[in-house]
């Protein structure tokens, strides 16, 4: 059976092969989730990002990333992140071998991704109230019409 190796709380745990890392930890009392996340999370469905890991050796012993988790872990609104290669949500990881994982890891803000990613944002929001505007001012010229 694969064995798990939790780098922070220097703890292992053997885990049946292809077993959900995410399931296997919170079983075996190791928490995979920061401050409140450990309540607010969505429960391993891969959607909030909350229960990020990095894998320190052994990345090749688990299964690939797939387009939705990347694009989870990258952050998912205004604000992006820098993807390590070896970072994982931890809810998407099926464990086929030996691995030693970093729970909780910090992770970077990519600010030129942010950025972007805001003024694409502010440019959508005027569009969106100059619509508004025209709407209003159409509604407004039929209602003085009846």
């Amino acid at each position: 059976m694969p064995v798990v190796k939790f780098e922070r709380e220097g703890r292992s745990i053997e885990v049946p092969k292809g077993a959900n890392l995410r399931k296997s930890a919170l079983k075996a009392g190791i928490n995979v989730y920061k401050g409140i996340n450990q309540i607010l999370n969505c429960q391993g469905h891969g959607l909030c990002g909350t229960c990020r890991v990095e894998i320190i050796q052994g990345d090749k012993n688990v299964n690939s990333k797939t387009p939705m988790e990347e694009w989870v872990l990258k952050g998912k609104f205004l604000i992006a992140h820098k993807v390590k290669p070896n970072l994982r949500l931890s809810c998407q990881v099926k464990v086929d071998d030996d691995i030693v994982v970093l729970t909780m890891p910090e992770y970077e803000i990519d600010k030129e991704e942010t950025i972007e990613r805001v003024k694409i944002f502010a440019v959508v929001t005027l569009f969106a109230l100059l619509f508004l505007v025209g709407l209003s001012l159409i509604a407004l010229d039929f209602i003085g019409k009846l």
